[in-house]
């Protein structure tokens, strides 16, 4: 039996059939049938989660700490915290609705310590709850857990103010000779410290030093760190403890201190007295003081308070009297009166009756009229020789008018006592005349 070939078309019969060559679907390509199988997978997911099971989670790592959350649990104890973590960042599991939590931020949320726990000074450890802050999500259902770190470490004690006067340290001050310092002023005058009681009773004084590099002559004013020191005037540096100002300014005002002669201003005396005539002497000849450069510079002398010769002096009697200083300028000596003296022993005294009686300054629109013709028993003091010659024409009741005043009708005026021929002379006592005034 013969085998038979199959026919091979024949290449060059235009009557053969085509060749058909196979074609490729989406569903052949294995690439294709992973995505879509994919996308299938998604779109399933999410309708299941949308619709069947909504619910997730998801994790916030960087949360902070409020420390300050429910602090009236420990502070109406009197505690205060003194010591407590730096920047803690918790994690913190948020449960719920997954199209909601999905777009909570660690600003949406609150971490802070349990105080329950706390009953006293000293180290406690704390677990840490968290809770939403952010009323977009209060009522959505979502729950919050602490992951890490789940407590914290804070250390209580009790805490106070205490207020402290700040004085300044001058110990590394040289002040130039001839001058001295005469008073510090530091600003503040007082620090307000808060802390630990514990550490609080270790302050016993806060210290302001001040260094300069050259002997001061002028007041100057100089910054200085505070420090604060213990009993024994040793630095203390507390843990916890704030002050209300870490500095001062400190003003040292430095003064120029010279040795002045204290003289005596003679008051109420006749015209053209010679107040060098009266030989006195005081307890303390000259006095030293202190002031600003400038003025002391410019003095000569110091005034003790004025003496009203006319109606205080008398033989025999000493006069205490306070030193009149000027503005700004201190005693060194600590001595603020000096006694008073007079020498006596060349003077005498003379009693006369003045009849000489003669108004001065009377204004031209009235007319006066004295109508006392004679004042007795002028007391006068003077050198012992003159006195012995003196008589009463050499004597003058004088009335200025330009120093009191003048009304209409009759009036006691008072007079003072002249004696032109001496400059040594003087009287003692008030005297007065009657007078009658008229208008022109």
């Amino acid at each position: 039996m013969e085998t038979r070939k199959p026919s091979q078309p024949n290449k060059a019969d235009p009557q053969a059939a085509p060749v058909v060559k196979p074609r490729h679907t989406l569903m052949g390509n294995p690439l294709s049938v992973f995505l879509l199988s994919a996308l299938c997978a998604l779109i399933t997911w999410l309708v299941v989660t949308m619709f069947f099971d909504p619910q997730g989670f998801i994790t916030i790592g960087d949360a902070a700490v409020n420390f300050s959350y429910n602090s009236t649990t420990y502070t109406s104890l009197g505690l205060d915290i003194v010591e407590q973590p730096e920047a803690v960042k918790v994690s913190v599991k948020v449960e719920g609705n997954g199209t909601i939590i999905g777009a909570m931020k660690a600003s949406d949320i609150m971490v802070y310590p349990n105080y329950s726990t706390v009953k006293g000074s000293g180290e406690t450890t704390l677990s840490l709850e968290a809770r939403i802050i952010n009323s977009d999500y209060i009522n959505g259902g979502i729950k919050l857990t602490v992951e890490a770190p789940t407590t914290v470490n804070v250390i209580f004690d009790t805490v106070s103010d205490k207020v402290v006067p700040v004085t300044a340290d001058t110990s590394q001050i040289s002040i130039a000779e001839g001058f001295i310092l005469n008073k510090v002023s530091p600003v503040p005058a007082e620090v307000t410290l808060h802390g630990p009681t514990s550490e609080l009773d270790q302050v016993a004084s806060i210290a302001a030093p001040v260094t300069a590099n050259t002997a001061l002559s002028d007041t100057l004013s100089i910054s200085a760190v505070l420090e604060l020191r213990d009993a024994d005037g040793n630095p203390v540096t507390p843990e916890f403890t704030t002050l209300d100002n870490t500095s001062a300014n400190v003003t040292l005002t430095v003064y120029q201190t010279r040795e002045l002669p204290l003289v005596v201003d003679f008051i109420d005396t006749p015209n053209g007295f010679d107040a060098s005539s009266l030989k006195y002497s005081l307890s303390y000849s000259t006095l030293r003081v202190a002031g600003p450069a400038k003025m002391v510079a410019n003095l000569t002398e110091l005034s003790i308070t004025s003496f009203d010769l006319a109606q205080e002096f008398a033989f025999g009697r000493d006069y205490q009297r306070q030193i009149e200083l000027p503005n700004n300028i201190v005693s060194q000596d600590g001595v603020s009166t000096v006694t008073l003296s007079f020498d006596t022993t060349d003077m005498d005294t003379k009693t006369l009756n003045v009849s000489n009686i003669r108004p001065i300054n009377v204004p031209s629109n009235i007319n006066l009229d004295v109508l006392t013709s004679l004042i007795s028993e002028v007391r006068l003091y003077g050198p012992a020789d003159e006195i012995a010659e003196l008589t009463a024409g050499s004597v003058l009741a004088q009335i200025d008018c330009q120093s009191i005043s003048v009304t209409a009708g009759q009036q006691t005026i008072p007079v003072t006592i002249q004696i032109p021929s001496s400059s040594r002379i003087f009287a003692v006592g008030s005297y007065t005349v009657q007078c009658e005034i008229t208008a022109q």
